[in-house]
């Protein structure tokens, strides 16, 4: 999942009535995507091949346990005569459990991750995993594998007339592994606890609001058991409209990221590149009924970041930009299967993909096509 619709979907959990799952659904997926760069990265040709896999299963009337993985490969072609840099793996396994403690109001839950992921890479391949941490890009898989993590949370919702307040907050335990093949040093990532709030409900007849934020509070890492880096506290909100019109619906959406907490120093995986940052995004999707089981959802986004160049108070500094055009394809068959051919061109600049401005803008285009499987009982 790529990190705009991660919160996306995080924030809504906060502000959105709670129902209990009807029956099973399994879903997958097969997404490809491939991004050129021009000369000044050393990057060239950024390949992606990611199958996620996920199923959801109620155990009782309300209790339901999910569980999420897959498998991803990444193939760089730098534009110099350095040699191919290739890493394939299985994702992390997430696993759910949840419970609602007041039906329609109230879910608690206890989730985790098993390191099942590709935890520990080459030396030469540290550059891929920074390339996938770009939220400019967005890939669909961006990150390789970690120790794993244990944690809980709730998420709440309460009715106010037509409208619905949800909170939500959740704690993290990150497990420590080791992240470089071949060297000692492990990395514990720090804990984290986030907080949500959302408020949604109709502007009109046919307008609907939702509208959150989320507060996220991380300690630093540990790096061979010492006091490190860490990625700071960040801050993000979340805004959509959606307004009928004739038998379609058109979706308005802004997003803002904000990370408060300069980190530039060397750890494990070489040096964090995590200075005060901020990104903002705003898209449209358009959906179009084109009879009573297909769905036609052009949509476009904009991606605009900044951050400053050290660890000192500086200006923020625009490190890049994308624009990112597209078409879903949605079909119910029957009443137990549904398909989303999805295809998108993405196009912009960025800098330096840790983040760091160094003054030069590098050209970026690409394509994003992928197939959505989704089967209910």
């Amino acid at each position: 999942m790529t990190r705009a619709n991660w919160i996306t979907a995080t924030v809504l959990l906060a502000a959105t009535p709670l129902a209990a799952q009807q029956g099973p659904v399994g879903r997958t997926a097969v997404v490809v995507e491939a991004y050129s760069f021009d000369a000044g990265l050393d990057l060239g040709d950024v390949i992606q091949l990611t199958v996620p896999v996920g199923v959801s299963i109620p155990l009782h009337r309300f209790v339901d346990f999910s569980v999420a993985g897959g498998f991803t490969t990444v193939h760089i072609l730098p534009s110099d005569d350095s040699d191919d840099l290739s890493v394939s793996g299985a994702l992390d396994t997430e696993l759910r459990l949840s419970w609602q403690a007041v039906p329609g109001n109230l879910i608690v839950f206890v989730n985790g991750a098993i390191p099942t992921g590709v935890d520990a890479v080459d030396q030469e391949d540290l550059s891929v995993v920074s390339i996938l941490a770009s939220d400019l890009i967005g890939f669909t898989a961006n990150t390789l594998g970690t120790g794993g993590n244990l944690g809980f949370g709730f998420a709440g919702a309460v009715p106010l007339g037509r409208w619905a307040f949800g909170l939500g907050g959740t704690f993290r335990e990150p497990l420590s592994y080791n992240p470089v093949a071949g060297q000692p040093e492990t990395l514990k990532p720090g804990r984290e606890i986030r907080l949500r709030g959302g408020l949604e409900g109709p502007l009109g007849a046919r307008s609907y609001m939702r509208l959150a934020g989320i507060a996220a509070f991380r300690a630093k890492d540990e790096v061979a058991e010492a006091t490190a880096n860490g990625v700071g506290n960040r801050y993000m909100g979340y805004l959509s409209i959606d307004q009928g019109v004739a038998n379609a619906t058109v979706t308005l959406y802004l997003f803002d990221v904000f990370r408060s907490d300069p980190r530039v120093e060397e750890t494990a995986l070489g040096a964090a590149l995590l200075p005060r940052s901020n990104l903002l995004a705003t898209g449209a999707r358009f959906a179009i009924p084109l009879g009573a089981s297909t769905t036609f959802v052009p949509r476009v986004e904009f991606r605009n970041s900044w951050a400053a160049a050290d660890t000192a108070d500086a200006a923020l500094e625009n490190v890049g930009r994308t624009f990112r055009v597209g078409a879903d394809l949605r079909q119910m068959v029957g009443q137990h299967f549904g398909l989303v051919l999805q295809g998108g061109a993405l196009f912009g600049s960025v800098q330096q993909l840790g983040g760091i401005p160094t003054g030069t803008d590098v050209d970026v285009r690409g394509f994003r096509g992928g197939l959505h499987f989704e089967v209910y009982r």
